[in-house]
C-alpha cells in the first residue's frame, strides 16, 4: 500500500515541511466581489489585507470535484493507491465531502477524508503526525484510529469579535450577531463542535477577562500534562492583541509548555476575522504516534 498525503492550505504548512512530508496541498478557493482566487497562489495575507481596506466582501468557496479529480489523479500516476485526508473542519469546508464524492471515480485508488474539526495550524499539526505514521509503515486503519484520539484529546478556543461573516456562511449552531457601540468591543469565546461549525459558549466586555476564561481551561490539563503538553496559538501578527498580551501571557503562564506561534493565513482570516485569535492545546502530537 502506498499511501498519499493530501491536505489543503489552510493547514497552513511552511514549504520545508510539505517537501519533506511531499504532501499534496489543495489551495482554498476564495470568493471576493465576485471573483475566485486561490490562497497562497493567487492571494497572501498582505493583499487580502488591501482588499478589507477597501471594504470588498468574501467567503470560502467550494472546492470542485473536477479540481480534486484531476489532483488525484496525479496522485495514481506518481504510484499511490490510497489517498488520505487531513481536512478543515466540514462545518467550514467541503473539502471532506468532496473528497468522498471522488471516492470510486478513479480506478485504482482508495480515498480516506479525515475532518480534524480544526482549521489553521492545528490542522497542520495532524498532517505532521500522519506524515510520520505514514513512515513508520503505520496502516491506513492504524493512522485514522490515532488520529481520532488525537482528535478526542485536543481543545481548541477562538475568541474573535465579529460573528457576521461566520453567520452568513452558515458556521455558526447558536448565538447572534451582535452590533457594539461601546469603545472596547465585545469578545465572542467559542468552540469548534463535531458537527464543525462554530458554537458560542460566553461573551466578554475585555480581551483580558476573554484571555481569563482560555487561562482556566488549560490551566484544568496543564497539571497533568506540564512538559508534555503543546499549546498551539494562532492570529495575525498586526494584532496588538495578539502579540503583546495573548503570546507573552501564555509563555509566562505555561512555562512548562511546548508554545508554537503562527501567522493566520487567508482562509481563517476570511472565515473567522484578522482579530480573531485560535488556542489548541493537549498532549504533543508526538504521543499519539505510538498506541
Amino acid at each position: 500500500m502506498q499511501i498519499a498525503l493530501l491536505t489543503d492550505s489552510a493547514a497552513g504548512l511552511e514549504p520545508q515541511l510539505l517537501k519533506k512530508y511531499q504532501v499534496k496541498v489543495i489551495p482554498v478557493p476564495l470568493e471576493i466581489n465576485g471573483v475566485r482566487y486561490y490562497e497562497d497562489r493567487d492571494l497572501n495575507l498582505e493583499q487580502y489585507r488591501d482588499m478589507l481596506a477597501d471594504k470588498l466582501v468574501g467567503s470560502i468557496a467550494q472546492v470542485r470535484v473536477a479540481e480534486l479529480v484531476k489532483n488525484l489523479e496525479q496522485l495514481v500516476a506518481q504510484g499511490y493507491d490510497t489517498v488520505l485526508g487531513i481536512c478543515p473542519a466540514g462545518g467550514l469546508s467541503t473539502l471532506a465531502t468532496h473528497l468522498q464524492a471522488c471516492s470510486g471515480q478513479i480506478a485504482g485508488l482508495t480515498i480516506h477524508a479525515f475532518d480534524t474539526q480544526t482549521i489553521g495550524r492545528l490542522q497542520g499539526q495532524f498532517v505532521e503526525a500522519s506524515a510520520e505514521m505514514i513512515a513508520r509503515g503505520d496502516d491506513i486503519q492504524t493512522i485514522l484510529r490515532k488520529l481520532g484520539r488525537m482528535r478526542r484529546q485536543l481543545q481548541t478556543f477562538i475568541a474573535l469579535t465579529d460573528l457576521k461573516s461566520l453567520q452568513k456562511q452558515g458556521y455558526v449552531s447558536n448565538g447572534k450577531s451582535f452590533l457594539s457601540k461601546k469603545i472596547l468591543p465585545l469578545q465572542t469565546l467559542g468552540e469548534i463542535n463535531e458537527q464543525g461549525q462554530f458554537e458560542v459558549f460566553n461573551t466578554k466586555r475585555r480581551a483580558k477577562n476573554a484571555y481569563a476564561e482560555l487561562q482556566s481551561w488549560i490551566y484544568a490539563n496543564y497539571d497533568a500534562l506540564e512538559d508534555r503538553m503543546q499549546i498551539t496559538i494562532v492570529g495575525d501578527y498586526d494584532n496588538e492583541a495578539f502579540r503583546d498580551h495573548w503570546v507573552p501571557n501564555l509563555r509566562q503562564d505555561f512555562p512548562k509548555a511546548k508554545l508554537e506561534f503562527a501567522q493566520m493565513g487567508v482562509a481563517t482570516a476570511l472565515t473567522f476575522g484578522l482579530n480573531s485569535i485560535l488556542v489548541s492545546w493537549g498532549p504533543r502530537w508526538q504521543e499519539f504516534l505510538t498506541e
